[in-house]
């Protein structure tokens, strides 16, 4: 297992702390839960068909001012079946 250190908005904060207490676990643990459950392999493999394409790897941003937006946008791009039956082949890799 890692150890890493993230920033959360106060609100997302907020809700993971109360959660995590509501369920008797760690903040930590809850989050490890949460993103292992989630999109994280469907997102990564989109991402990597996209980088396959384009050749370039994305810039690191930070979420915070303008780039907020930018990585939402990110985010629902590679959530976005828009292109049906490809993205459907590429998340069964």
């Amino acid at each position: 297992m890692q150890r890493t250190t993230i920033s959360l908005s106060d609100e997302t904060y907020r809700d993971v702390s109360e959660l995590a207490d509501g369920l008797g676990c760690s903040r930590s643990a809850l989050i490890e839960v949460l993103l292992a459950r989630g999109l994280l392999k469907h997102l990564k493999a989109r991402l990597a068909y996209a980088q396959s394409i384009q050749g370039v790897p994305a810039p690191v941003k930070r979420y915070r001012g303008d780039s907020i937006r930018e990585i939402e946008e990110q985010i629902s791009y590679l959530e976005t079946n828009y292109q049906g039956e490809l993205w459907d082949a590429i998340d069964e890799r």
